[in-house]
């Protein structure tokens, strides 16, 4: 607690030393009068912290957040550490300003599991957090990475190598859970990235170890988590060129099946089509016999009434002036008594011409001629034998 604690303590406890106290600048008083603020005010922080952090837990590509708001005791450090290193943001520092300086009392870690989840990250903070104006979003790199431009373009991003060694991308938002404005510090980077790190930070910071052989095996540590994230985004890579190659596959199979159904389809349509015709040719043959067999009724039916129709007995009644004497009467009975009941119309068939013409070239009835004509022409279909009237 700030309250009991003493410039000798404080010194002691965070190794730092009269020198960098003195080069610092600071009364103790003025440095505890924060301290002792900051702790009436941490449990607002931390409510704000603990929100933010389920806020940025729903963002597209965060696996899982870690939060913090920071220990008095390491804040008062920063602000010496930063003091004897003629920072000048830090040089005006007081109890009624600190918390609009110092932009990390707040801390979230948004933990992803592959590299590029980072840009999604990136867009949805820009989307919903305002970022500071005098500072742009800041990219930690290790020795000898790469950052490809298009990836963390320059001109939204500053970058930096660490020395530690760290991959990781920090972003500082406004914060204002109540009057004050305080700022927030968002750090973005894998899970293996945070797996090294808080390793490396419990191995060396204790006791700020400077042991060689201690720094070899953490830098080589340190090299082994950045090859896991380039294994995890290759593998994800993989999986994805394989899922995709499976819905190809998948896709190919399913035009195949839809293919082979519209063909059985097809071959059922033009079997119920060649059906059909066998059914229509069947029924027009049927209709053609039909059509021949009525046209040979109707043929025979006018050759057996051809002779007398109601036409020719119409000239009848206009060409003879006998006619007019047998109104009433019969004209086809009186025809057929002259020819003869037993005149047989196919075998005469021959003669409707020869016929027709005594009819037409005179007035019948009224010429008797035309009379002798037709009785000797009955007179000839007597004297045929039985044969020829069958």
């Amino acid at each position: 607690m700030i309250d009991d604690l003493t410039l000798e303590n404080f010194l002691l406890r965070n190794r730092i030393s009269q020198e960098t106290w003195e080069e610092a600048s600071i009364e103790w008083e003025s440095l505890t009068a924060i301290g002792l603020d900051y702790q009436r005010y941490g449990p607002q922080l931390r409510e704000y912290a603990a929100m933010l952090a389920r806020i940025v837990q729903q963002y597209d590509g965060v696996h899982s957040v870690r939060w913090r708001i920071k220990d008095s005791e390491h804040m008062l450090e920063k602000i010496v550490r930063k003091r004897a290193s003629n920072s000048d943001k830090y040089l005006e520092i007081n109890v009624h300003n600190y918390y609009s300086i110092i932009t990390d009392l707040i801390g979230i870690r948004a933990l992803h599991l592959f590299k590029n989840e980072a840009l999604a990250i990136d867009a949805a903070i820009r989307e919903h957090q305002l970022l500071i104006d005098t500072e742009q979003p800041l990219v930690y790199t290790r020795k000898g990475d790469t950052v490809p431009e298009d990836v963390f373009p320059k001109d939204r991003f500053e970058h930096r190598e660490h020395p530690a060694g760290y991959r990781s991308v920090h972003y500082i938002i406004q914060a204002q859970p109540q009057k004050r404005q305080v700022y927030a510090e968002v750090q973005v980077r894998t899970i293996f990235e945070e797996g090294w790190s808080e390793i490396d930070h419990r191995v060396r910071y204790p006791n700020f170890n400077s042991d060689k052989m201690v720094d070899i095996f953490l830098a080589i540590f340190n090299r082994l988590a950045g090859q896991a994230d380039e294994m995890g985004s290759f593998v994800q890579g993989l999986a994805q060129a394989s899922t995709s190659t499976q819905l190809e596959l998948a896709a190919a199979h399913d035009e195949k099946r839809k293919s082979l159904e519209a063909m059985d389809a097809l071959v059922a349509e033009l079997e119920q089509k060649t059906e059909q015709h066998a059914l229509s040719q069947s029924a027009v043959a049927k209709l053609k016999e039909e059509l021949s067999r009525m046209r040979s009724a109707a043929e025979t039916a006018e050759l057996r009434t051809g002779m007398f129709s109601n036409d020719w007995f119409e000239k009848i009644k206009r060409n003879s002036e006998i006619a007019s004497n047998l109104t009433g009467n019969d004209i086809a009975s009186q025809a057929i008594s002259i020819v003869g009941s037993s005149f047989n119309h196919l075998k005469a068939i021959e003669n409707i011409e020869s016929i027709n013409k005594i009819f037409n070239n005179a007035n019948i009835f009224s010429d008797p001629r035309s009379i002798e004509s037709l009785a000797q022409i009955k007179k000839i279909q007597r004297k045929k034998k039985p044969d020829d009237e069958k």
